[in-house]
């Protein structure tokens, strides 16, 4: 659509729809620490610009990732953060750039392929296993940058680097993915709301679904408290599995 709005040109069950995708996304990144953008991403482009689906992303994730960070702030790595984070700037006009250049069904697309690709890579246990260092950590926060920008879906680069250390405990890095993305997420919102990209549509759907997205986050951490390690291998896969189909499905669409 080229102009939509909760309770105008979206339907009833429409938005219904959406506070349960928006439910659903809180409720993973509450337990696992990632994962929100990839639901909603696919699902909200069916029915908002591209722009609207990285400014709403991104709101509801600073809206709420105060519930989070009281665990995240005891355990995070600050210089691998930074490491990955400042690259991230450089990421971020290229993100912003393509979503003026590219056509809204096409970033759709892409959004699906993506997220599905990133889905498929960690059900099938894949994992990076090249050198680390500086470089890769640059690389993984320039690409994450970008995807952030463009789509609101920059945790895959980095979840699969984090993901991917074994030296690193599953709190670790869900902590480390919770800070990157929260100062990420800021470096990217700010200059949209200086250039006029938030306005009164925008922050009455954030409200709309703000109270499903609190909802889902506060039943994530407190499974991801109570597992303590005993099912979050399985809670991760069921996560992936979700993502898997949305993503499908919003590629026919």
């Amino acid at each position: 659509m080229d102009s939509w709005a909760v309770g105008a040109a979206t339907t009833l069950w429409i938005y219904a729809g959406l506070c349960v995708v928006t439910c659903l996304a809180g409720t993973m990144r509450g337990f696992a620490g990632f994962g929100s953008g990839l639901l909603m991403a696919p699902v909200f482009s069916l029915a908002m610009p591209p722009a609207d689906v990285v400014v709403l992303i991104l709101a509801l994730n600073l809206a709420t990732t105060f519930q989070l960070m009281r665990e995240a702030l005891r355990l995070v790595q600050w210089p691998l953060v930074l490491r990955l984070f400042i690259p991230s700037l450089a990421g971020i006009p290229i993100g912003l750039g393509l979503i003026h250049l590219l056509d809204p069904p096409l970033i759709r697309k892409m959004i699906a392929v993506l997220v599905a690709l990133i889905s498929i890579a960690l059900l099938s246990g894949w994992y990076y296993d090249a050198r680390r260092g500086r470089l890769s950590d640059s690389v993984t926060g320039l690409l994450s940058g970008a995807l952030t920008s463009l789509a609101g879906i920059g945790g895959p680069p980095v979840i699969l680097y984090l993901l991917s250390d074994r030296q690193q405990s599953p709190r670790a890095a869900r902590a480390t993915c919770l800070v990157f993305f929260f100062l990420a997420q800021i470096a990217i919102i700010v200059p949209l709301a200086i250039g006029g990209s938030i306005g009164a549509r925008q922050g009455s759907t954030m409200l709309a679904l703000l109270p499903a997205y609190i909802l889902g986050n506060w039943i994530g951490l407190r499974a991801h408290l109570w597992s303590a390690g005993r099912f979050q291998r399985l809670g991760h896969r069921a996560s992936l599995i979700i993502l898997l189909m949305t993503s499908a499905a919003s590629f026919f669409v």
